[in-house]
């Protein structure tokens, strides 16, 4: 199976900043998270396309057209969310609307995170018109791992970047094996 892994934002493009109680960029995080998926999908027999392997800008359209060049099977892009609240918390993740596949997939990925982390809130599966889920040609889905904007939460991104990656790397394991 070909999967295309999309580490959101990079390069110019920090994404969410988390400030306290230290600095943390989403594009690190995703970028690390992202890479460690490589890994253990490549060790299950698939083949990983990865829109970036290091700290470069790409438009969204980019990483769409990347995934759609390649024939990627399925899409994943790996992201960490803010909010205007420090106590906004929570795991969720988007499919296209009306993406039954991606809905499957959405599920089996949030389940594997809520499973390995039960502790976190579940912001539940949901549809988005994000352009990397409408522009791509495959099963897309976009992960929302948790809040750089809460403290506690940015802790756990930093501290917790190889399970986060062993979960979803499941959850799409489970969704490959839902396809079949």
């Amino acid at each position: 199976m070909n999967i295309c892994i999309d580490a959101g934002h990079g390069g110019t493009d920090p994404g969410a900043i988390g400030m306290t109680p230290f600095r943390l960029e989403e594009r690190t995080v995703n970028l690390d998270v992202a890479l460690i998926m490589e890994q253990l999908l490549e060790s299950m027999g698939h083949n990983v396309l990865m829109t970036r392997k290091s700290d470069r800008t790409l438009s969204l359209a980019a990483r769409a057209r990347f995934a759609n060049r390649y024939e990627a099977d399925l899409f994943v892009s790996i992201h960490s969310n803010a909010a205007g609240s420090p106590q906004a918390e929570g795991m969720e993740v988007f499919h296209f609307p009306g993406s039954a596949s991606g809905a499957v997939g959405a599920g089996k990925v949030l389940d594997r995170m809520l499973r390995r982390f039960p502790d976190h809130k579940n912001r539940g599966v949901k549809e988005a018109n994000f352009a990397v889920l409408r522009l791509t040609h495959m099963p897309a889905i976009l992960v929302e791992c948790e809040f750089l904007t809460n403290p506690e939460q940015l802790v756990f991104l930093a501290e917790n970047q190889e399970g986060l990656a062993h979960a979803i790397a499941e959850g799409v394991a489970e969704w490959i094996a839902a396809l079949s």
